[in-house]
C-alpha cells in the first residue's frame, strides 16, 4: 500500500483527508481523516488503521490488501534499534 493507493480508496468511501504528514522517524506517512480515524502508511508497504470509526475503512482497504497486524510482527532486518545506555560518570547535574 502506498499513499496514492490509499487516497484512491478513500475517494470510494467519501471520507476525506484532513491532514497528511510524515512520521517523526521519516519512515512513513500518516493520513488523518475527517471521521477522526488515522491511516499509517509505512514506506515498506505496510499500513495500519487506527481510531473509533474504522469499520468502513477496514472493509474497503481489506479488499485490496490486509492491514499490518502489530501483534504478529517481529523486528527483522539490518536496522534494529539498540538500547540506550546512560553515559558513565556522575549522576548529579552539578558537582559541588
Amino acid at each position: 500500500m502506498n499513499v496514492q493507493q490509499a487516497e484512491a480508496l478513500l475517494l470510494e468511501t467519501g471520507i476525506s483527508i484532513v491532514l497528511q504528514h510524515r512520521f517523526a522517524g521519516d519512515r512513513g506517512t500518516i493520513l488523518r481523516l475527517d471521521n477522526y480515524a488515522m491511516i499509517n502508511i509505512f514506506d515498506d508497504g505496510r499500513y495500519y488503521i487506527q481510531g473509533d470509526d474504522t469499520g468502513t475503512l477496514g472493509v474497503v482497504f481489506g479488499l485490496v490488501e490486509q492491514p499490518w497486524d502489530p501483534e504478529t510482527w517481529t523486528a527483522a532486518g539490518p536496522e534494529q534499534i539498540l538500547p540506550w545506555f546512560p553515559p558513565p560518570g556522575p549522576t548529579k547535574r552539578f558537582e559541588m
